[in-house]
Parts: structure tokens; sequence; C-alpha cells
């Protein structure tokens, strides 16, 4: 391999170094203007087309494309389901309810739509779409899935009315064990629990998995709220041995709240 001399190599220098002064003296007179615009029309579609791919990736390729259809039809039919399970729980809802109507012939019963929880979370309450206009009063009992207790009407407007949950600290309603104890539910929601079963008699020996209803007794019976209505059942807690049974006891509700959909208000139960 044939390799330069240093004479040789200093005379390159040299003419690179002069070649590159004359190229800036012309370009500086503008002499290059035309051979500098005939090089960018040529080569202005190749960067445009490279760059577009820089900025988009492969936005705009066939398979992305067709990448987006899949999940915009994915996104439309979990929507869908989501609305089809929606008007499921409606419908069984509103059986429960007829259920609950024609085992209860005597009750005067108006159902009612939910319209929102409580926007600020600080209170456990619903607000429904029906009002004074409609029969509803303070005071009035308020159901779910057949004759399930969930609270009382507190505030009624003409088209509308809020319901306080039982679980919200401000609810307590007479009640009793499936077995006959009496007591009286109180809401736990803002102290960290759900329901709790108070004041039952010393010798009441409730037990996990029990029902908690409602009370007809004339002593505990919290007014416009009929008797027998399910308030829960008992949940787990810890006995001591000198004492078998308790005075309190934890409650669990069978409602889930949130995904209540359709409610009923007791406007009488024929009493």
């Amino acid at each position: 391999m044939t390799t330069l001399s240093t004479r040789q190599t200093i005379a390159l220098v040299v003419l690179f170094v002069l070649t590159s002064l004359t190229f800036i003296q012309l370009d500086n007179r503008s002499v290059l203007d035309p051979l500098k615009n005939g090089l960018q029309a040529v080569l202005s579609p190749a960067v445009g087309f490279t760059g577009g791919i820089s900025r988009r990736g492969i936005v705009d390729s066939p398979l992305d494309r067709e990448l987006a259809s899949v999940k915009a039809e994915r996104d439309q039919l979990a929507a869908e389901n989501a609305n089809l399970k929606a008007a499921v729980r409606e419908v069984e809802q509103l059986r429960l309810q007829a259920k609950l109507q024609a085992e209860r012939p005597t009750w005067k019963m108006l159902q009612a739509r939910v319209q929102a929880p409580d926007p600020t979370n600080l209170q456990k309450f619903l607000t429904i779409d029906k009002g004074s206009r409609d029969g509803v009063k303070e005071g009035m009992a308020v159901v779910a899935q057949g004759p399930n207790y969930i609270g009382q009407v507190t505030e009624v407007w003409e088209r509308s009315a809020r319901v306080m949950l039982v679980i919200d600290v401000t609810q307590r309603v007479g009640a009793q064990l499936d077995g006959g104890s009496d007591g009286v539910v109180f809401g736990m929601w803002q102290q960290g629990g759900r329901l709790e079963l108070r004041y039952l008699d010393r010798d009441a020996r409730p037990e996990p998995g029990e029902l908690v209803l409602t009370t007809d007794s004339a002593a505990l019976r919290t007014a416009r709220v009929p008797g027998g209505l399910i308030v829960g059942r008992v949940g787990e807690f810890e006995s001591t041995d000198d004492q078998p049974g308790s005075s309190q006891a934890p409650v669990i509700p069978l409602v889930a709240f949130e995904k209540l959909q359709v409610v009923t208000v007791v406007l009488t139960d024929g009493a």
C-alpha cells in the first residue's frame, strides 16, 4: 500500500485550506446561491420525509391506524358492557322492590332513582329524584334490594330529597336480633366502622351472622320506620369468658350503598 510522503501531506493540507477559503469567499459574495438552491430543491423531499417519521413515529402507518381502530372499538365495547351491567343491576333492584311490595300489600311505597351521593364524602347520604310533590316527608324509611333498611329521609324539596344512610354517625335506629333481643343500631362510618348494635340485654348472646332487624318494640321503634326490615348481620367480635354475650356487637350491612340505582321510600306501612 502506497503512503504519502511528508511533503505530499503538507501540500494536500495547504490545498484543502486554500480551497476552503475560496469557497468561503464565494459564499460571502452569494456566488454559490444558485448551487445551494438547486441542492436544497433536490434534498428537501427526502429531509421532509425523514423529519415526518421522526416527529410522528409511525402514527400514519396502516398498522398504527389499525391499532387505533381496535383500541377505539375496545373502549366502546367496554363502555357498552359497563352500561349493560348497570342496567342488569337496576332490573334486579326493581325486581326485588316489586317482590317487597307483593309481600307487604298494605304498605304504600314509592320507587325513586338515586341521583348522587354526598359530593364532599363527609357524610353518607343519597339524593333521590322524588320529593314533596310525590308525598315524600322527613323521617320516612328508605329500603333497597328488598326489605333492606338503608336510612331515613332527612331533607325534602319539591322534586328531590336527601336520604341519610344508616351508616352515617348521625343515624340510629331501634333494632333487634333475629333471636328477639332489642337494642339500638348506631352509624359508625366516620369513626372507621359501619354499624354497631348497642344497649342489648346483658344476657343477650348475639352470634356472628345473625340477622339484625328494625324493631317492632313500642319502646325502641324509630318513628316512621316499620319493624322487620333488615339492617344487616352481626359481624365477628370477641367475647370474654366471664361474659359470654355482649352488650354491643358490630353489624355488617347487606347492601352496597355505592351501587344503588333504585330505592324505595316507605310512605306508609299500613299501621
